[in-house]
């Protein structure tokens, strides 16, 4: 075991190395403090950042997944019957399945589920790689986002990562609080004397050869003990990617695309600084009988320079104007690769109408299809499939089989969001023009299904949402309503006929 966690451990620290350049330098622009290279003794170094497009695009496009992908007022994902089936599955497993979606959802609400996925978004948008771990405890069910320095994972050949490691630190109190009979007795003695030191710890998360549970293991990195053998049927780490390459384990980021205009940007804004304290403040030369070699001088802000000449400032070549132009150009660029260009500025209060906004969301979600479809794949079906299993090992909804031929995992993601939206306003433009060919042309449209697909497809909150037998019983009652309206109405008229006919004598 310790031989197979070591030399997987060293493939993956491989794999990580190819990309760890680029990674700290998309971090060091935008968020310092979450830097590849980090740990945890050391400080922030925010001196590389001139310009705030990049870690303002970042918190913006992490924001609009969060609230457009996993809003935390819908149930963004259900396990549902499949859709060929619905009319013949019995009304108990229906609500059955009710009962434990809304568990599902009422655990993730409860936790700290998403602060800790916002978390592991903004490694995956400056990275390309975000991780979610799940551990229980006698209260319930936490995540907690699991920092791009301290990650390490391998994928099979299908591209799926099974093989996941975690090297951080643990106080001395935290192990003899839990692991205190596993402690060798020098380990142990340690910890009692210096219960705040950290100690460098590896978790791992892998699939043995021939094994079809997921063993985890918590190990002390310098004496190699095992504190911790657990088989688990589902993977501890959830390692998704924002963008990825054929061939490559590691995923790539929109951050890392921009990362060219990242680093113009920042260059010339710290040049465009420089300049602006040449013009405020200025260099300037006085008359002096010392010879001045001008080539090792080094000109700053307010220097004076000592010639023999009247004092007068030194003109400098150059165009302010340029500087000025490449950072507009540039932020602009940026803010492209950010998805932030299709986002409401929040400096700009601007009023928009529900057409438009409904134009505005449908081109985010088209530009972030092929990513948003990853993070389905990789981020929200695994973590619900996951979160089930545990829910249903610990007895709290009853157990149900997750891709058999009757149920289904069913993610509304932002690229369904995106065709739907898509699909909506098409069919209400075809609509429209059939109008135009008179009302009987509408006949061919069957005006309820119509309605109830924009309705579904329009996001509507499913618990609003009427059945089709309430439906249909609701147009029954109100077709009865209206023959007994017009039976009414016609005993009305009979009855006024009756009384102005004159009676025989």
């Amino acid at each position: 075991m310790k031989e197979f966690i070591s030399r997987a451990y060293r493939l993956a620290k491989a794999e990580r190395q190819k990309h760890e350049s680029e990674m700290s330098e998309a971090y060091l622009y935008t968020k310092p403090n979450r830097d590849i290279y980090k740990s945890e003794s050391d400080t922030v170094d925010r001196r590389k950042i001139f310009d705030s497009t990049a870690p303002d695009g970042v918190q913006n496009l992490v924001s609009t997944i969060l609230n457009l992908l996993i809003p935390q007022n819908q149930q963004w994902a259900t396990l549902s019957v499949r859709e060929d089936l619905k009319e013949r599955v019995a009304m108990d497993i229906k609500m059955q399945l009710d009962m434990a979606n809304r568990t599902v959802f009422k655990t993730l609400r409860d936790s700290n589920f998403y602060l800790a996925s916002s978390e592991a978004l903004t490694d995956a948008v400056v990275a390309g790689v975000g991780c979610l771990g799940t551990y229980e405890d006698d209260k319930g069910i936490n995540f907690v986002a699991i920092p791009s320095y301290q990650l390490y994972f391998l994928d099979n050949h299908k591209g799926e990562v099974d093989c996941v490691f975690r090297d951080h630190s643990l106080t001395g109190t935290y192990l003899l609080e839990n692991y205190k009979n596993k402690l060798s007795d020098s380990m142990r003695e340690a910890c009692s004397k210096d219960p705040f030191k950290y100690h460098k710890v590896l978790e791992s998360c892998f699939r043995m050869p021939n094994d079809k549970n997921f063993t985890y293991t918590v190990q002390l990195a310098e004496q190699g003990d095992i504190l911790e053998k657990t088989s688990m049927p589902v993977q501890m780490f959830t390692v998704f990617r924002f963008d990825k390459t054929i061939g490559d384990c590691w995923g790539s980021s929109p951050v890392r695309m921009a990362l060219p205009h990242i680093r113009v940007i920042n260059e010339a804004q710290m040049l465009f600084m420089q300049a602006a304290a040449y013009l405020s403040l200025g260099a300037w030369q006085v008359s002096s009988d010392t010879a001045v070699n001008f080539g090792n001088m080094k000109l700053r802000p307010g220097d004076v320079v000592t010639v023999d000449q009247p004092l007068q400032a030194i003109p400098f070549p150059g165009n302010v104007n340029i500087t000025e132009a490449t950072i507009d150009n540039h932020r602009r660029q940026i803010q492209r690769m950010l998805f932030n260009d299709v986002i409401l500025p929040a400096d700009k209060p601007t009023y928009q109408t529900a057409a438009e906004v409904q134009i505005r969301q449908a081109e985010f979600y088209r530009r972030l299809g092929p990513y948003g479809l990853r993070l389905e794949q990789e981020f929200l079906r695994p973590l619900v499939g996951n979160l089930i299993t545990r829910l249903q090992m610990r007895g709290e909804i009853q157990q149900f089989q997750i891709g058999s031929d009757l149920l289904e995992l069913v993610v509304n993601s932002a690229v369904k969001r995106g065709i739907a939206l898509t699909e909506i306003t098409r069919d209400l433009q075809i609509l429209q023009q059939v109008s135009a060919l008179g009302p009987n042309a509408l006949l061919n449209v069957d005006m309820q299904k119509l309605a109830r697909k924009i309705l579904r497809d329009g996001d509507m909150s499913p618990e609003v949402l009427k059945s089709e037998m309430e439906v249909q019983e609701a147009i029954e009652q109100q077709n009865q309503q209206q023959q007994q309206q017009q039976l009414l109405g016609l005993a009305q008229q009979l009855q006024a006929q009756n009384d102005q006919t004159p009676t025989a004598a």
